[in-house]
């Protein structure tokens, strides 16, 4: 999530300001939630753009190197499922399979000059904009599973400690699953027929009591 996409999360939110009234919405209270990549985006998308309220990160990553390559060590297993993915659903820039080769080689050849890759990776980090996020105090839910091989949860509370410490009001959840499966079933309509899924009443209530505070939360456990 670089700052093409971030760019493209932007144009969405010049297009709901620009189609407010006929979409019935309100443009003074948006908030952005995704899974996975999309948890990255939302708080990158947040920490860029002021006209973002409150952000959801399901999923999703704090600190990029440290996601891929945690204690000097490449996933490369996680790294061709999120490449064969992205290919599938998507148009991956062509730096990232470049950004890979010289983090892997890094590892190989401590002489490597990782520069390059170290402002790639900071610049796609969340907690690079601790400060732009949490200088107005935005509220940040960060959720992510504690069977996650890809975003270890272990990465989640260093990412709220980052986003508490610099001013953000951070919730923190830690749920079942591996990644993303705490969040798809519900997602793809079939969540009911798996098991249910709290993450999202957790999410509704957070964007309601941020965005919408004078009206009703749903009530715990209610599907939505």
């Amino acid at each position: 999530a670089g700052p093409a996409d971030v760019a493209d999360a932007s144009a969405v939110l010049d297009e709901v300001g620009k189609r407010a009234a006929e979409w019935r919405a309100d443009a003074e209270a948006i908030g952005m939630v995704g899974v996975s990549y999309g948890g990255g985006l939302a708080l990158l998308g947040a920490a860029h753009d002021a006209r973002v309220k409150c952000a959801a990160s399901l999923s999703g990553w704090g600190n990029l190197t440290r996601a891929l390559a945690g204690q000097a060590a490449p996933n490369q297993v996680w790294f061709d499922i999120l490449m064969s993915t992205s290919i599938l659903v998507g148009r991956p820039d062509p730096q990232i399979h470049a950004m890979w080769e010289s983090l892997v080689s890094a590892v190989v050849d401590p002489a490597a000059n990782v520069d390059p890759l170290l402002a790639w990776a900071e610049e796609r980090s969340p907690e690079a904009f601790a400060a732009k996020m949490c200088g107005r105090r935005l509220p940040v839910l960060v959720s992510n599973n504690a069977q996650d091989e890809l975003f270890v949860s272990d990465a989640a509370l260093m990412l709220r400690q980052t986003l508490h410490g610099a001013g953000c009001r951070v919730q923190l959840l830690i749920n079942q699953g591996v990644h993303a499966m705490a969040e798809l079933p519900s997602l793809a309509g079939i969540g009911g027929l798996v098991a249910h899924q709290p993450v999202w009443d957790e999410t509704l209530r957070f964007m309601q009591a941020h965005l919408r505070p004078s009206k009703e939360p749903p009530p715990a456990g209610a599907q939505q």
